[in-house]
C-alpha cells in the first residue's frame, strides 16, 4: 500500500471520527467530572489505553526517576493480556482505575447490561490482578451518555474525563504536547496522555515518552506537586471552594 493512500484512509477515520464525537456532544451526551477545582497547586498526571508492553514500563521509569504518582486508566482485556504491567503499575504506587473491558466508540450507546458488562469484567480482572477494585471510570474517548451514568452511578463508580487533552495519539509533536498542557495548567486540573492505543502508525507513543520529562518538571516549576485522582478527589472535598466542572474542553 502507497504512503499517500494510507494517509487518505488515516484522514477519512478521523474525520468519521470527529463527525462521531460531535454527534455525541450534541445528542445527548454528558461529560464527566473534568477538573476537581482545588485551594492548593496540585495536578493529576493521567494515563489511558493501557497497558501496553512496550510504552508503559518507559513510563512507569520516567515516572520514577521525577519521583511522582499517576493514575493509569486501563483496558480490561490489555489488563488481561499484561499482568505483570499492571501488578508493576500498582507495585510503584500508582493508582489503577477503569476504562471499560474492549475501549468501543459506541460503548456509550449500548444497551444497559452490555455496559455495565464491560465494566464489571474490567473491575474483576483488575481486582484479580490487584486485589483491588477500582474506584473510577472513564470512558473511552471521553463519549458518555444519560444510560452510562446511570449504569456507572449503579455500580458506584464516578465518571472522571479530563480537563487537559494535548491529543498525544494523534502525534502533534514532542513541543505541542508540552505547551499545551503548560499553557492550561491549573490547580485540580487533570491530564490525559496515553501510555497504549491510536490507530495505524499513530500507535506510536514515542513523542509522548519525549514529552513526559519536561511536562513534569515544567509542571514542578510552576509549584505543581501531582496527586492522583483519588487524592484528588479527596484534596477537592477538603477544599469545598468550588462546583465540580462537568463540561470538557478539547484542544
Amino acid at each position: 500500500m502507497k504512503k499517500n493512500d494510507l494517509s487518505s484512509k488515516t484522514r477519512i477515520i478521523m474525520a468519521l471520527l470527529g463527525c462521531m464525537a460531535f454527534l455525541f456532544t450534541f445528542f445527548g451526551c454528558r461529560h464527566g467530572y473534568t477538573a476537581l477545582p482545588v485551594d492548593q497547586k496540585i495536578i493529576a498526571l493521567t494515563f489511558d489505553d493501557g497497558p501496553n508492553p512496550l510504552y508503559t514500563p518507559k513510563v512507569l521509569e520516567i515516572l520514577e526517576e521525577h519521583d511522582i504518582k499517576a493514575t493509569f486508566f486501563v483496558i480490561g482485556r490489555k489488563a488481561q493480556a499484561s499482568p505483570e504491567i499492571v501488578r508493576n503499575i500498582k507495585a510503584a504506587g500508582h493508582e489503577i482505575e477503569n476504562h471499560s473491558w474492549s475501549h468501543l466508540f459506541w460503548l456509550s450507546s449500548l444497551t444497559p447490561q452490555k455496559i455495565e458488562k464491560e465494566i464489571c469484567a474490567t473491575q474483576d480482572i483488575i481486582f484479580n490482578i490487584t486485589g483491588e477494585y477500582p474506584a473510577f471510570f472513564r470512558a473511552p474517548f471521553g463519549w458518555t451518555s444519560d444510560q452510562l451514568f446511570i449504569s456507572c452511578q449503579k455500580l458506584s463508580l464516578p465518571v472522571m474525563d479530563g480537563s487537559i487533552k494535548p491529543g498525544d495519539t494523534a502525534m502533534p509533536g514532542k513541543d505541542n504536547i508540552v505547551s499545551s498542557i503548560l499553557r492550561r495548567a491549573d490547580p485540580g486540573a487533570i491530564i490525559i496522555l496515553h501510555d497504549g492505543g491510536g490507530f495505524w502508525f499513530y500507535k506510536n507513543r514515542s513523542q509522548t515518552l519525549e514529552a513526559l520529562p519536561e511536562v513534569i518538571q515544567g509542571l514542578k516549576d510552576r509549584g505543581y506537586t501531582f496527586v492522583t485522582i483519588k487524592e484528588l478527589f479527596d484534596y477537592h472535598i477538603k477544599s469545598a471552594r468550588s462546583p465540580i466542572i462537568h463540561k470538557a474542553t478539547f484542544y
